[in-house]
């Protein structure tokens, strides 16, 4: 019997089990330290390509609530509900590589991937070992910083750890060309850049001090704002570019580049976090993580709102966190869109989050549950599809 193979029996067991309430935390531990050997074991294969790829927090024993989560790259086909990841690979949480992220904040955890397909990119904690400072790790004097892992399984790197980046804020997501350059997102201050030959001390770009979630589209960056970010400066929440005066600058490497604002998020969805777009630039879905996605279409210069998808709840109310989305994907290259997000249910609740996917044919398209998770110390968090080996983006 493979990897992948004991890994399904053993979640098809998390699941079965966690109705047991009295035998729950002993098998979860045991669950947690079987699935450890899963990834050190999954460190000589690669992700596949097509697949979708969620950040993970949390292992099933680690309470979400003490603020400091090891974290995981889950690998789950698209296609059909996944008992179990068809591949997992454990980020280290100890050591000089180490990096974490609270799984318990309501902001941290995107997952980008790199603009030539190569890399998986996210932020966190870095510099000192899991739980090894106990407490809030945004208000901990400790490192962040940020990570990327190729197709190769054992591929991570963690590229930049310091007190530079995001110090006294949360490190939300980073965002690569994969030549180099890094783009993160946060609070406190905006959008910062990094190359390790062109500027090794990264720099805050002179805009908002919020961004909550960033991505590249199209060789264009972008970032997300909900509506509170920009309520002092009179600045609407949605999707932004960045310019330079009022030139577009599609990968700014400039401190004094601003945002601007390219899709307004409608009236009443004030709690924007993932997003992403069609490379044409006419097609936009923002997560919001009370209400769902919604679905904006750009026809000559306008953007307006279409319709919003809501995420049917699976969980007692009185134990929701919310009912909306954080991280979405799109596959745009059929006739309808496919839309993939974390959903925002549970978190600590009864049971956690979902990995969802959406065909978009209307506003009353189906919402289909293609993975769930097997404890409330565990959550999905970010969302991309799988990175692509070098020799076949090389190809493309």
């Amino acid at each position: 019997m493979g990897v992948n193979d004991l890994q399904s029996r053993l979640f098809h067991c998390v699941r079965v089990r966690l109705s047991l309430a009295n035998t729950v935390k002993p098998f979860i531990y045991c669950a947690a330290v079987l699935l450890g050997c899963f990834a050190a074991s999954a460190q000589t294969q690669s992700f596949a390509p097509g697949q979708l790829a969620v950040l993970r927090a949390g292992n099933g024993d680690i309470n979400l609530r003490l603020k400091q989560a090891p974290i995981f790259v889950d690998q789950f086909d698209p296609t059909k509900f996944n008992e179990a990841p068809t591949l997992s690979v454990a980020i280290p949480t100890n050591g000089p590589k180490a990096l974490f992220f609270n799984g318990h904040a309501a902001t941290e955890g995107n997952l980008t991937r790199s603009a030539d397909h190569r890399l998986l990119a996210f932020a966190g904690y870095a510099g000192v070992n899991l739980l090894q400072t106990p407490g809030v790790p945004s208000q901990i004097s400790i490192p962040r910083g940020f990570g990327t892992l190729g197709a190769a399984a054992d591929s991570f790197t963690l590229v930049y750890d310091s007190n530079t980046w995001y110090d006294s804020a949360n490190p939300r997501g980073v965002a690569t060309d994969g030549d180099g350059s890094f783009w993160g997102c946060g609070n406190l201050h905006g959008t910062t850049y990094y190359n390790p030959k062109t500027a090794p001390v990264p720099f805050e770009f002179k805009t908002l001090l919020n961004t909550r979630a960033i991505k590249i589209v199209n060789q264009t960056l972008y970032a997300s704002l909900n509506t509170a970010d920009g309520q002092d400066t009179e600045d609407a929440g949605g999707i932004y570019s960045y310019v330079s005066g009022a030139t577009p600058q599609p990968l700014p490497k400039d401190a004094g580049c601003t945002m601007s604002l390219v899709v307004a998020s409608a009236p009443g969805y004030k709690k924007t976090a993932g997003f992403d777009l069609n490379s044409a630039g006419t097609i936009a879905y923002m997560a919001d993580t009370v209400a769902g996605i919604q679905k904006y279409v750009k026809t000559g210069s306008e953007w307006k709102f279409a319709y919003n998808f809501k995420i049917p709840q699976v969980i007692p109310d009185d134990q929701n966190n919310g009912e909306g989305c954080f991280g979405v994907t799109v596959d745009f290259s059929g006739a309808n869109p496919v839309i993939y997000a974390t959903t925002t249910e549970g978190w600590g609740g009864a049971n956690s989050n979902r990995v969802v996917r959406i065909t978009d044919t209307g506003a009353a398209s189906v919402v289909t549950t293609i993975a769930q998770a097997m404890s409330t110390n565990i959550v999905f968090r970010g969302i991309e599809f799988t990175p692509e080996a070098a020799s076949t983006t090389a190809a493309k």
